[in-house]
């Protein structure tokens, strides 16, 4: 389903027909953005390797030689992606990008770190070989090889699952996914879960619509009338 979809199904299950209402798209999507990430993390705490292919997005990031990664010191020998990454969402089990790929398509083989570990990652004789891959503290991917065989690479596509899918739209390896409005991308999530992250998402809109009781004076009419108009912008 589409994000629109989603929204459109949240609006009719809410049985909401105006065109202005207290409740905007805006809203519903960053309700359902942010149930998608709860449903997420039940799902797939501790198992991150099985995260099925439907939630997955790809972007593509450029790549610049640079000389200080978080004050560490590297004289040109550690590549750093020109954007940030978008926000992940943490599953346990999962440390970093679930795949790093160059843009060939062949997987880079990395041994994910903190960042912090940089500056003693070529310590030791028997791991100074190995080709790290870290983030850094302002979201930029960072990635670290000894022996210079990443030096002359110029961009990468990273998988993972990210917390606002829209904003990964913006990085997107296609092309033409760019230029589409994204609420009219397919959503990244299972269809099983998108049923429950849209009953979720109206369970906690009927509640916030739910005004106090006037036992005083007894308006009921008023105490009905839960969605008047006041300009929400629709989407679809």
């Amino acid at each position: 389903m589409t994000k629109n979809e989603l929204i459109f199904t949240v609006f009719e299950k809410l049985q909401i027909q105006s065109d202005d209402t207290d409740i905007s798209s805006e809203l519903v999507s960053s309700l359902l953005d942010s149930k998608r990430g709860m449903l997420l993390k039940q799902q797939y705490s501790g198992k991150g390797w099985n995260i099925p292919r439907e939630v997955k997005q790809e972007i593509c990031l450029s790549l610049k030689l640079v000389d200080t990664v978080s004050g560490y010191s590297c004289a040109g020998k550690i590549l750093q992606s020109h954007d940030s990454l978008p926000k992940t969402i943490k599953i346990k089990g999962k440390e970093g990008p679930l795949l790093v790929r160059k843009p060939d398509s062949t997987v880079i083989s990395l041994n994910v770190v903190p960042v912090e570990r940089i500056p003693y990652l070529f310590a030791n004789k028997f791991t100074a070989m190995l080709t790290y891959c870290a983030v850094d503290y302002d979201g930029k991917l960072v990635l670290i090889s000894a022996d210079n065989k990443l030096k002359f690479l110029e961009s990468v596509k990273v998988t993972d699952v990210f917390e606002r899918p829209d904003g990964a739209y913006d990085l997107s390896c296609l092309d033409g996914i760019k230029n589409q409005d994204y609420l009219d991308l397919e959503y990244p999530m299972e269809a099983g879960m998108a049923d429950m992250a849209i009953n979720m998402v109206v369970q906690e809109l009927t509640r916030s619509l739910m005004l106090p009781s006037d036992e005083e004076n007894d308006a009921t009419d008023d105490r009905q009338q839960v969605a008047q108009p006041r300009g929400r912008r629709r989407s679809y």
